[in-house]
């Protein structure tokens, strides 16, 4: 199908399940910018070169290093390695994506770009997740726009 037909379907069903305009059009951007990251990351090493200060250090965010266990027994004490500038971005995005959504509502995200990189789970599938573990969820694409990256 085409990104036109995707956005319009996922609009109608948000909106009938009662996400308001703004939160829907919010999520397709979201997922949009984490769909270019996810092909980013994934394709190129320079990504991967272009570190940032860990969230963790600079403003009491999460810690988004890959080995956080090492921090004390490599590191001076306070000083954190860096991390990629993607993961920093992605989680941002991530972020702005949950605070789209209502209460009760949640989002799902994978860093693969091949399949959904970003889900919404309305509150009406509880029950049809019951007992499944995160990445077996039932949850909603949410259609991302083509990232136009050629490599």
């Amino acid at each position: 199908m085409s990104y036109q037909r995707d956005r319009d379907e996922f609009i109608s069903r948000m909106a009938h399940e009662g996400l308001s305009l703004d939160s829907i059009l919010t999520l397709l951007r979201c997922a949009t910018t984490m769909q270019r990251l996810a092909e980013l990351a994934c394709s190129s090493e320079t990504a991967d070169c272009d570190r940032v200060p860990c969230p963790a250090a600079r403003n009491g965010g999460p810690c988004l290093c890959d080995e956080p266990d090492q921090h004390d027994k490599t590191l001076p004490k306070g000083w954190l390695p860096g991390v990629p500038r993607i993961s920093v971005k992605n989680w941002n995005a991530e972020q702005r994506a949950r605070a789209a959504i209502p209460d009760g509502w949640r989002i799902l995200t994978q860093g693969d770009p091949r399949g959904a990189v970003l889900r919404v789970v309305p509150p009406g599938y509880v029950e049809r997740n019951a007992g499944k573990d995160i990445h077996n969820q039932d949850g909603v694409y949410v259609p991302a726009r083509d990232s136009q990256l050629r490599f």
